[in-house]
């Protein structure tokens, strides 16, 4: 099988050894890499037969080895590790739920364990949790938050080996309007704490828009869904600056734009607090009105403002507290705290202001909108309005009584006779009328009967049964039926007021306050707003005739009227009108009377109450581009909402881009496409025969059938097509090559669905209503003129593609993702994902005998060969510094070409970023890379330019902002041989010099720090704090003592500095410009003051200048000519790693401190 030859550097053999290859029970490999490949191709190809029987699994396997083996595609690590073998788990991460109970927490801690130990990593949101000091009404105690069970599954992780071949790494994630998000977005300040968490912060788009404007923001509690304060989003969003300058943590995650992209929105939203409203909520539908539970999973069509806009569907988010929001009109709706209605900020004659607000933050009295449909042109559907005209009748003045409907009506009025003609011939059409025998005069009542058994069945096929009432199915009906009733019902019960000096109305008066408010939805449906005044005449006692000459007492029920008014009126009388005769007339003469123009219609309601209703199952719907629907006639924002849903898991693999190439140096998008199509297969066959660690796992993987198909070695194309990375030629070229992958990926897995069907939830998805799940759908596009690379690339036809995947679905709910690529892109000989070539220069420890040899990035080497600049002294330079940007010798075009991470401005990386997310349906896995010197600005700016181009997230890292620094430039320069064994600190002097600091703690207590130095530097540190003899003093002395030890040890003041900067205590203080977390923290900061002194002495080793004067403390820079910090080496094998992808990797042994 397979003939491709498999060529790999020694980087790769080490790699394969250590981490993949098979070995014995003694831990010798037993496997060669060319075995590992026939491996995993063989287990993927036999899930074929799953679906075919007859299909060829030799040959499938084969071309599955030689796209691995030419090193063109390469599938995620745990399929490498895994597939063919006993453990059979193939997924690198899974996003587990974390609910707000003690027992739902300790499964997730459990699901966790034995998601690591299979080798995968986890994902998890704790936004649905209380916040700290919340109640807990089992107990009656108090909870401890997020952060603090956070721990637990950062314990449990430390104690997860996962079999020795991958490390446990989680992702925790906290949603920005939570109450205890200062907390999160603190809890990695402190070095070394949460050391298995990588965190983020779930930005909304209202935090944004909040921020843009200098506001305020709500923090609402997940387990009421109430506001309990608000935050300035200035300060918030400082505070994640503030971290992500420290040590790169937190990243953010823009959640709202992560689940405009959900391709599935009816199986729920990707981690967030969603919006949503009840089940019984009543959507305007090109179909007509439909309630939310019965467009679950349903792709269908909403009108909004009689506009029609396509969404897949709705979907259930669990159950949540909702309330009850009543207009002073009458409209009501049940919904969640999160929920935003649109909110009237200015209604002027010429100008109508709104703002999308959450429930939470609206109370009564405030204005929102209600939808104006005048511009539908209604909706076909079940019964005629004839039907629907009996049935107002018999809602108005009809009764119901052993299986024949009877319809009333009085007197002799030329209206009255109308009603009783046209009702006559429309009963005598209705099938069965046998019995319709017409209209029959009641003795002494001055009234008429007509009976019909039909209309009885007709009755009860909508519902009714007992008393009269608008029923689900009438609402549910055509738009025709919908104006009968109406009609009907108005001819019946409804009149004609007024004048045009007090105002002419019509009328509709009922005993059933619920009647009301369905007629009051039908007539919004057709453009007519009106309003109920409920209780206008209170129950109450009267005597009335009793048909047998007589008379007696009755109850009588409260009424309550619906009224129609302003140009509503010119609405009705066209769209309903009255067949009563006289009742038209009176309308038709109060209308003519007007000398002006009716007042106009706002379409604008009062909030009267807002109630909360207990807790029940929610649901909410995508609608894109309009992001609203029709909510039982309110303006209501949909969701507009990681990637995966929970229980979901990450179905990964990477095309290696440098190996698409042409020998003219243009993209070879034959072979990309060609790679593209056997990738999709490959990872459509892992979801096949994949062994999941939980059943719940499964089920959530095998519903939707996410792959994510990306991409490795971009650095290098960019390299081959002679493009430099931070150009907008790479920019094109980024949005170009990844929209093809996109494309042909999609096409592959809709031909997989042709054969093999959709995914099981096709129906309630995107695709299905026949949209995409990320960009805007684009016309067929081919090539691109402007760069000579992309000129041949093959046209996209995406409207076809939408057509064919409507026609026999698509295989995969979504196709690509950039993740990280870490120890895969060492196997293939790249750069990592869509980074930047991270340096020229790297220091490789011999495997054998453990000597360090510099290596020089083969593509430079090779450049340099041919045009004749290679030389071992420039080569040395180049090692040194890193990168080759400010060395002169070397020619601009290759320098340009050649840049590093270090080397390209933030705002390229982030515009390479979005880039690649344009054509990317889940997220794109980046690092974007800082010089130590760089600002808290130049951070704030970076994530400001992320939500503006559309990114899903960002990842920043600054050199040498953390202590297990793992950004590593350049070539290690060895220190000097240290003779003694045993390191000792020198003599103090009999005299020295120096300073004291006094600084206010937030414990009220004093503290004096005396720093004092000699001829060689700090030699030590006093401090006095408390009484002596006393605890505090005891404690703040032995400080004072180690400090001091370490100084006259040589220890670099920088380092100690380091150590103690961040510790907390319980009472932080501010002082002399800045905020004090404890003690030690204070002495760090008096080591910092003295430092910077203009007088500062010099430190231990620091060089004196030609004068013998001490220089100033030389602060690090990438910035100029000036070399990157130097880091520690790899823990395992001592050799250097780089930050890339949000990750610390080796690139000599293929450790990664995430995976």
């Amino acid at each position: 099988m397979g003939v491709e030859t498999l060529i790999l550097a020694d980087n790769a053999i080490t790699v394969l050894e250590r981490r993949y290859l098979a070995k014995d029970g003694e831990g010798r490999v037993k496997e060669t890499p060319e075995a590992l490949l026939h491996r995993v191709a063989q287990a993927l190809a036999a899930a074929d037969a799953q679906y075919d029987a007859g299909s060829d699994t030799a040959a499938t396997a084969a071309e599955f080895y030689a796209v691995m083996a030419r090193l063109d595609f390469l599938p995620n690590s745990p399929t490498l590790m895994n597939a063919g073998t006993s453990v059979g788990q193939l997924s690198a991460c899974f996003v587990l739920p974390v609910e707000d109970s003690m027992d739902r927490i300790f499964d997730a801690v459990k699901a966790t364990a034995l998601i690591h130990q299979s080798g995968g990593g986890t994902g998890f949101s704790f936004s649905r949790l209380r916040p700290a000091g919340d109640i807990v009404g089992s107990t009656g105690g108090i909870a401890s938050g997020p952060v603090s069970f956070m721990r637990v599954f950062d314990t449990a992780t430390d104690v997860i080996k996962q079999g020795g071949r991958r490390r446990g790494a989680n992702m925790g994630m906290l949603r920005v309007d939570h109450p205890d998000i200062l907390s999160f977005i603190a809890c990695k300040e402190q070095e070394g704490a949460f050391a298995n968490f990588n965190i983020s912060v779930a930005v909304s788009d209202d935090f944004m828009e909040a921020l843009a404007r200098g506001e305020d923001y709500d923090l609402v509690n997940p387990r009421t869904g109430r506001m309990e304060r608000r935050l300035p989003a200035q300060e918030v969003f400082e505070r994640i600056v503030e971290g992500a300058w420290r040590n790169g943590e937190p990243g953010v995650v823009f959640i709202d734009r992560m689940n405009a992209g959900n391709p599935t929105p009816h199986l729920g939203a990707y981690e967030a607090t969603n919006p949503c409203v009840t089940g019984d909520t009543w959507i305007l539908t090109s179909d007509g009105a439909r309630q939310a539970r019965d467009l679950v999973g349903t792709p269908f069509t909403a009108l909004v403002n009689g506009a029609a806009w396509a969404s897949p569907g709705f979907f259930c988010t669990g159950r949540k507290l909702v309330y009850r929001l009543t207009t002073s009109e009458g409209y009501s709706l049940r919904l969640t705290a999160e929920h935003r209605l649109a909110k009237v900020m200015q209604c002027s004659r010429g100008c109508l202001q709104m703002e999308w607000t959450e429930l939470a933050a609206l109370q009564p009295g405030d204005r929102i909108l209600i939808h104006n449909h005048r511009e539908a042109k209604g909706w076909a559907g079940a019964y005629s309005e004839a039907d629907g005209y009996l049935i107002g009748l018999l809602l108005g003045d009809g009764t119901l009584s052993n299986g024949k409907a009877t319809l009333s009506s009085w007197g002799e009025a030329e209206g009255a006779l109308a009603v009783r003609q046209l009702a006559q011939e429309h009963a005598m059409a209705m099938p069965h009328r046998s019995d319709v025998g017409g209209w029959s005069a009641v003795r002494g009542r001055d009234e008429y009967r007509l009976t019909s058994t039909a209309l009885s069945g007709l009755a009860g096929e909508l519902g009714i049964a007992g008393a009269k009432a608008i029923t689900p199915e009438m609402e549910r009906a055509s738009s025709g039926f919908g104006r009968g009733l109406l009609r009907g019902l108005f001819d019946s019960d409804a009149s004609v007021q007024g004048s045009q000096e007090k105002g002419v109305s019509v009328r509709l008066a009922q005993s059933s306050l619920e009647l009301l408010r369905a007629v009051q939805r039908m007539l919004l449906r057709l453009g007519i707003a009106s309003t109920i005044y409920d209780y206008r005449r209170m129950d109450a006692t009267g005597r009335f005739p009793d048909g047998r000459g007589g008379s007696r007492d009755y109850h009588v029920l409260a009424q309550h009227e619906l009224v129609i008014a302003n140009d509503n009126l010119a609405a009705f009388a066209e769209r309903i009108g009255f067949s009563d005769g006289d009742k038209a007339a009176a309308l038709a003469a109060a209308l003519g009377g007007y000398r002006r123009q009716l007042n106009r219609e706002r379409f604008v309601v009062s909030i009267a109450e807002i109630v909360a209703e207990g807790s029940e199952e929610v649901f909410d719907a995508q609608v894109p581009g309009v992001n609203a629907f029709d909510a039982n006639g309110l303006m209501a924002h949909n969701c507009g909402e990681q990637v995966l849903l929970p229980w979901e898991s990450c179905n990964l693999g990477s095309i290696n881009l440098a190996r698409m190439v042409t020998p003219e140096r243009t993209v070879d998008w034959e072979r990309l496409r060609r790679t593209v199509r056997i990738a999709v297969h490959m990872m459509d066959n892992v979801i096949t025969i994949n062994r999941w660690p939980l059943p719940q796992i499964e089920e959530a993987t095998l519903r939707t059938r996410k792959i994510g198909l990306g991409v490795m070695g971009f650095a290098d194309l960019l390299v081959a097509l002679g493009v430099p990375y931070d150009s907008v030629q790479a920019e094109t070229i980024a949005a170009k090559v990844m929209e093809a992958i996109s494309y042909w990926s999609k096409e592959a897995s809709c031909e997989l669905a042709a054969g093999r069907g959709a995914f099981p939830a096709f129906a309630g998805s995107c695709w299905a209503a026949g949209t995409l799940p990320g960009p805007a759908l684009q016309a067929a596009e081919g090539g691109d003129g402007s760069t000579p690379c992309l000129a041949d690339r093959p046209p996209l036809d995406w409207r076809w593609l939408l057509q064919r995947i409507g026609t026999v679905g698509i295989r995969n709910a979504t196709t690509t993702t950039i993740a990280p690529t870490g120890t895969i892109s060492i196997i293939a000989g790249c750069s990592s994902g869509v980074e930047p070539l991270f340096a020229l220069a790297y220091t490789r420890k011999h495997v054998l005998d453990a000597e360090e040899l510099p290596e020089v990035n083969p593509l430079f080497a090779e450049v340099a060969q041919a045009q004749g600049f290679f030389t071992p002294q420039l080569l040395a330079e180049v090692a040194r510094q890193g990168g080759c940007r400010h060395i002169d010798e070397i020619p601009p075009d290759v320098r340009a070409v050649f840049v590093t991470a270090h080397d390209v401005a933030p705002a390229w990386h982030v515009r390479m970023q979005a880039a690649f997310q344009r054509y990317t349906d889940n997220a794109v896995s980046k690092t974007i890379n800082f010089a130590h010197d760089a600002t808290r600005e130049d951070v704030r700016q970076a994530f400001l330019e992320a939500y503006r181009l559309g990114c899903k997230g960002l990842t920043i890292y600054r050199d040498g902002s953390r202590e297990a620094q793992v950004l590593n430039v350049g070539v290690r320069e060895r220190p000097a041989e240290v003779t003694a064994s045993v390191r000792a600190p020198r003599p103090r002097p009999i005299v020295t010099h120096g300073s004291t600091e006094k600084i206010i703690l937030g414990c009220g207590r004093t503290l004096y720090v005396t720093i004092n130095t000699d001829d060689q530097g700090l030699c030590e540190a006093f401090l006095q704090m408390g009484k002596a003899g006393g605890c505090t003093a005891a404690h703040s002395d032995a400080l004072g003592r180690l400090v001091s030890l370490a100084l006259r040890s040589g220890i670099e003041t920088s380092a100690i500095i380091k150590q103690l900067r961040g510790i907390r205590c319980p009472s932080p203080s501010w002082h002399n410009g800045g905020t004090t977390l404890s003690c030690p923290d204070a002495v760090a900061k008096a080591l910092e003051h003295f430092m910077a002194g203009d007088d500062a002495p010099a430190t231990v080793g620091q060089p004196e200048s030609s004068d013998g004067a001490a220089k100033a403390p030389r602060h690090h820079s990438t910035s100029g000519r000036g070399l990157p910090d130097m880091c520690p080496e790899c823990p395992e094998c001592g050799a250097m790693v780089e930050f890339a992808e949000g990750c610390a990797v080796c690139r000599s042994c293929g450790y990664s401190q995430c995976s």
